[in-house]
């Protein structure tokens, strides 16, 4: 008589313990992630070429790539990966000469500022992101 509770209560505790780890909720919490430089079309519309690094920098920000290995050329990442949706990156590469002049600046279609609110915010917006180069 002794036994047959524990006969019952053994696998019922296992079955419990097992179960206690298991997430029956398919949502679990997880935030957008913004990082790195927000550059829009019209920062970038301010720049022109034979600018020094000093008037680059106080336009654009202090850059999220400055290599040692590459010390004529500035890199600028925006990087968006949302809770729903696709990955995002917007690069903006900037190269400049021997005398720290502006010479040649690369990027993809940016957003204006009220477009990147209104992508930060969840808003609707006419501006298209491309997904994350490979």
């Amino acid at each position: 008589m002794l036994f047959r509770p524990v006969f019952v209560l053994a696998p019922l505790c296992t079955a419990v313990a097992l179960l206690a780890g298991c997430n029956f909720n398919s949502y679990v919490y997880r935030p957008d992630v913004h990082q790195g430089n927000l550059i829009t079309k019209e920062m970038t519309d301010q720049l022109q070429i034979g600018m020094s690094r000093t008037q680059v920098q106080f336009l654009m920000g202090e850059p999220l790539i400055k290599s040692q290995l590459h010390q004529n050329r500035w890199d600028y990442l925006y990087y968006s990966n949302p809770r729903r949706g696709t990955i995002e990156t917007r690069p903006v590469t900037l190269w400049f000469d021997d005398q720290d002049s502006l010479v040649k600046v690369d990027h993809d279609s940016l957003p204006t500022e009220i477009q990147a609110d209104s992508l930060i915010l969840k808003l609707p917006t006419d501006f298209k992101p491309e997904p994350m180069r490979k």
